[in-house]
């Protein structure tokens, strides 16, 4: 099956139904006695649309946000104007074409859904150690390197959990602008668990065993965008790496990708919780803002 409409199928969801209520409100509003009623039902989406950019805009400073409101805007209006030029007065005619419409789309979709090709989810790379990560080992057992951060590589966690023995190390980094695992030399490691991160033994070693048991997933659509999440498992006793990005577990419904969806819920709670201060959000927007200054204004 063609990808293009494994993308079509993906957001149209999210743009039918927008475009189906312009249709059947506005031709209603047209050929039946109640004009004044239907136009205010019509009326009630589209002014509840403006209000939230309005919110996302102003009061959340989310400009992206208030841009997809316009463009649901837009789609409502465009399924207004047809509806509003239907030459039938069977109001029946008007409410079977959209209702036939959704029909093909949910055949269509089942078509889709039930296509044998699948597209592998994430990425698996297992590997050596390097020997400067064996001569740098210090006698530890294994570490486990957890990374998220969003689309951008802005708004970034990252954990390094060290087991040495009953012991547990952990340093734990949260940055606006992003931040990589070289900033581990200069962190400061504390021992789980501790007020920070409560972890115990027996979690880290659930979590590195499930590491090592994780195989690759299939899915049948593929993912634009979203976030990245990405788990390092380094064994220092067996000399082997294991990387898995599973970045975008969770945008999917959730019968899909069930082992990443278990194993970043997991590798989450060994994170920094999320700062949701006005001050750390303006921050993350203004690292946006110079990333797109350095690319010339382009995303």
């Amino acid at each position: 099956m063609n990808d293009i409409f494994r993308y079509l199928v993906i957001f149209a969801p999210e743009i039918l139904p927008v475009i189906v209520l312009g249709i059947v409100f506005f031709a209603l509003r047209k050929w039946t006695s109640w004009k004044k009623l239907w136009l205010v039902l019509g009326l009630l989406l589209p002014a509840f649309i403006v209000f939230r950019s309005i919110q996302w805009l102003v009061g959340e400073n989310d400009l992206e946000m208030a841009i997809e409101g316009l463009f649901l805007l837009a789609l409502y209006a465009s399924g207004a104007l047809v509806g509003n030029f239907f030459k039938t007065k069977k109001v029946l005619y008007v409410i079977a074409v959209p209702f036939i419409v959704l029909l093909l789309f949910l055949a269509f979709k089942w078509i889709v859904d039930h296509d044998s090709e699948m597209h592998p989810f994430g990425t698996i790379v297992d590997e050596p150690l390097s020997q400067d990560l064996m001569e740098n080992a210090e006698h530890l057992d294994y570490e486990i390197r957890i990374k998220q951060t969003d689309a951008w590589g802005h708004n970034a966690f990252i954990s390094a959990i060290r087991v040495k023995g009953d012991s547990v190390y952990a340093c734990l980094l949260r940055s606006a602008c992003g931040v990589s695992f070289s900033a581990l030399d200069s962190c400061e490691w504390k021992t789980l668990p501790s007020e920070e991160l409560p972890g115990t033994r027996t979690q880290v070693q659930t979590l590195k065993d499930s590491i090592e048991a994780y195989r690759q997933e299939l899915i049948p659509y593929v993912v634009f965008d979203g976030y990245f999440f990405e788990i390092t498992l380094i064994n220092y006793r067996q000399g082997v790496k294991r990387y898995l990005d599973i970045g975008n577990a969770m945008v999917g419904p959730p019968s899909d990708v069930p082992q990443a969806k278990r194993l970043e819920k997991m590798a989450e709670a060994f994170l920094l919780p999320l700062d949701t201060s006005a001050a750390y959000r303006d921050t993350v927007e203004h690292c946006f803002e110079l990333d797109k200054q350095e690319r010339g204004g382009g995303l």
